[in-house]
C-alpha cells in the first residue's frame, strides 16, 4: 500500500526568519515588535485613570 501523505520539514512550514534587535521577521518580510504590559491591580485606579489606560 503506497502513503498518500507527504512529509514536509519544520523550518518550511514555520514561518519565522530570524529574530533581530528584539524584531521578529517572517519569510514574508512582516516584521511583528512585542510589548509587555503591566496592568494596575483591580479597582486601585479612579474612572478617569481607567478611561486614559483604555485610551492609550
Amino acid at each position: 500500500m503506497k502513503s498518500i501523505l507527504k512529509t514536509t520539514t519544520l523550518e518550511r512550514q514555520f514561518p519565522l526568519f530570524s529574530v533581530e534587535h528584539g524584531c521578529i521577521v517572517s519569510k514574508d518580510a512582516d516584521v511583528t515588535l512585542a510589548y509587555r504590559v503591566t496592568l494596575p491591580e483591580l479597582f486601585t485606579v479612579t474612572s478617569c485613570d481607567y478611561e486614559s489606560i483604555h485610551g492609550t
